[in-house]
């Protein structure tokens, strides 16, 4: 009887476990997928004022991927570009209606941001 216990604690300890490091895992390739988009962008920003669709059409960019839906942000002239590419996640039932973006700042570094909802543990380290 205690055997049967004690294996059924390992086992209760080993699914959170596992369950944790699928989401980090989702997370980072969501993250890896958004950050496909910034050279794109900046591609598109260096073109000049002329540029007229910043869009993942506009970018070369798939407009969704099994986990995101994306849309993407004109940059602000000389000022920091919030959502600049956001990622609405999609078919992730633990993250419905959560977003991770990326957000282009005045230095030309780009900053990621989680929706609240996302809980620190689960994101990549670029995210937290």
């Amino acid at each position: 009887m205690i055997v049967i216990a004690v294996i059924g604690i390992l086992a209760a300890i080993a699914t959170a476990s596992y369950q944790v490091q699928v989401r980090k895992s989702h997370l980072t390739m969501i993250h890896q997928e958004l950050s496909q988009f910034r050279l794109p962008y900046q591609v598109l920003m260096n073109e000049g004022a002329g540029v007229t669709d910043f869009s993942p059409r506009g970018l070369n960019m798939p407009a969704q991927t099994k986990y995101c839906q994306f849309s993407v942000t004109a940059p602000l002239a000389g000022s920091t570009t919030a959502n600049a590419i956001i990622c609405r996640i999609q078919n992730l039932p633990y993250l419905q209606a959560q977003t991770l973006s990326l957000d282009y700042l005045t230095d030309g570094m780009w900053q990621c941001q989680a929706s609240a909802g996302i809980k620190a543990t689960y994101l990549p380290q670029a995210c937290r």
